[in-house]
């Protein structure tokens, strides 16, 4: 059975930007040249026809009215036609219905003129008046057409002297029938010339075989400027790009161009100052967790053996050495753990309503059942019972984080202060040491999941960096406003705040200070 072959489409090969200007630009003059041609050369003759018409028939109007009104005289009336006449070279001739077809007025501006061709005294040729009445009468007084020239040479009618008047193109013939101010009916007849257009548009079509030749020579030169112009900066960001996707994260994207291409290499240029942090606080990470885990496991790796060579040296305190570490290296991943798991929205918030200052005093109290021979002091200061809707467990890890931070960073006096304080229906909780406090520059990058302040590792300050970051996460999920503020030589003292659920129990204050032990969180 022979398989059904299937076809797979071709896809089709990206045009440069140079290429697609230039063919748009291109496109774009042979549509405009095309429209122009068709414009004045097939259109030419009927828009001239059209307006010529127009203006007659506007002008057939004016005269009506004018004639029609019984306070303008007829010299005034003679007046205005022979100005109108010679201003738009319009002939007009009007006859007086009401005495027998005989000519009320006249005017001559035209040498070809149809109707002065007319024999005007021969009653033969009253039947072109009678049909142009006849046809005026049934159109509300006036009637307009183009009477060509074949038609003219066709007529039947006795004429003037064909020397004087030898008609050589279209005209166009306006009718209007008015009654003067002393009742009588008048045919007005005005005759325009329709000139013939073949010469103009012989001439229209050379100028614009002309203006296409030069138009598309420009078009040329502009196109192959304009694209180099705008593909160049964009050819270079590509060249950049490629470098810093193979990790070149000092390149420079060029900021030349239009406002787009500018942009975005200010954009680029961030990212890549961005990566570049990344990438130094990656590697900072990488070499935190390797010391700190390669310490514990050394420590597990050396008395699992000392005790395997030595069975008579498994005591409690060795086996609780090993315990000790195990924790630590557990403490480690799971912070690498929940950060991952934070940030991607895995981990859910359950609200509840809880005692925000019984977690508090809870958290604290933990440290007390610690080693108290290390000297470490924390305080807690609050006068009231506040609840709040959060999730207990989660709460409870911002504050564990800010407290063993500060253990971490606090003063050669061990001294730890946590204080709740109340405003309105916002409770705030902040954590302060006395230890060293954080530069200006270094406090917007404290909450980077990889930063960290003191770059010297050491063994009573074991972190990875992330324990601020997982308090921010956290508390953003919360929708929690938290902060920093510090002081070189002064601390640091971290806070969040959370809005507080039904009523505060007010009690007297209470200061608690417990001895702690060493930590192994390091965030600063």
């Amino acid at each position: 059975m022979n398989a059904k072959r299937v076809k797979i489409p071709r896809l089709k090969e990206p045009k440069s930007i140079r290429t697609s200007i230039l063919s748009s630009l291109l496109s774009l003059i042979v549509i405009m040249l095309i429209i122009m041609w068709f414009a004045q050369t097939v259109m030419l003759s009927y828009i001239y026809k059209y307006i010529k018409m127009n203006e007659t028939e506007n002008l057939a109007e004016d005269l009506t009215v004018v004639m029609s009104d019984s306070e303008i005289g007829e010299s005034e009336f003679f007046l205005f036609a022979k100005d109108v006449s010679q201003k738009y070279e319009t002939c007009i001739y009007a006859i007086n219905i009401s005495d027998g077809y005989s000519c009320y007025y006249e005017c001559h501006t035209l040498t070809d003129c149809f109707v002065h061709t007319i024999k005007h005294d021969d009653k033969s040729n009253y039947g072109f008046y009678e049909s142009w009445y006849e046809k005026a009468s049934s159109n509300g007084g006036q009637y307009t057409y183009i009477l060509s020239l074949d038609e003219f040479r066709n007529f039947n009618y006795s004429v003037n002297d064909v020397n004087l008047f030898t008609p050589q193109s279209n005209c166009i013939i306006s009718i209007r029938l008015v009654e003067n101010k002393y009742g009588e009916e008048i045919m007005l007849i005005l005759n325009s010339s329709v000139e013939p257009v073949n010469a103009t548009i012989r001439t229209l079509n050379l100028e614009l075989m002309l203006i296409s030749i030069i138009m598309l020579i420009i078009a040329l030169i502009i196109s192959f400027w304009s694209s180099k112009r705008l593909s160049s900066p964009i050819t270079n960001m590509s060249a950049s790009a490629r470098a810093l996707a193979k990790g070149n994260y000092k390149v420079k994207f060029e900021e030349s161009g239009s406002i787009e291409t500018v942009e975005l290499a200010k954009t680029l240029n961030h990212t890549a100052q961005e990566l570049s942090k990344l990438d130094t606080m990656q590697k900072e990470l990488i070499a935190n967790i390797s010391h700190d885990l390669r310490t514990p496991l050394t420590i597990i790796s050396g008395y699992s053996e000392f005790m395997r060579d030595c069975p008579s040296e498994i005591t409690s305190e060795n086996l609780q050495v090993i315990i000790d570490e195990t924790a630590r290296l557990s403490s480690l991943v799971n912070d690498l753990l929940n950060v991952s798991k934070l940030q991607s929205g895995n981990i859910p918030i359950k609200l509840q309503k809880i005692n925000i200052t019984s977690t508090v005093r809870s958290t604290i109290s933990r440290y007390s059942q610690l080693i108290e021979h290390d000297g470490y002091n924390i305080s807690f200061d609050y006068d009231c019972e506040v609840y709040v809707e959060a999730d207990e467990i989660r709460i409870l890890q911002v504050v564990y984080n800010l407290i063993n931070n500060a253990i971490n960073y606090t003063g050669d006096d061990k001294v730890v202060k946590v204080t709740q304080s109340v405003s309105n229906d916002i409770v705030r909780i902040s954590v302060t040491d006395t230890g060293e406090g954080i530069s200006d520059e270094d406090l917007p990058l404290i909450w980077d999941r990889y930063y960290k302040v003191d770059k010297v590792h050491s063994r009573a300050k074991v972190g990875t960096g992330l324990g601020l970051s997982i308090v921010k996460n956290i508390l953003l999920l919360h929708n929690s406003r938290f902060g920093v503020s510090s002081e070189l030589g002064k601390g640091s003292s971290f806070w969040f705040e959370l809005h507080i659920l039904g009523q505060t129990s007010i009690i007297s204050n209470s200061d608690e200070e417990v001895a702690l032990s060493d930590d192994d969180s390091n965030d600063q």
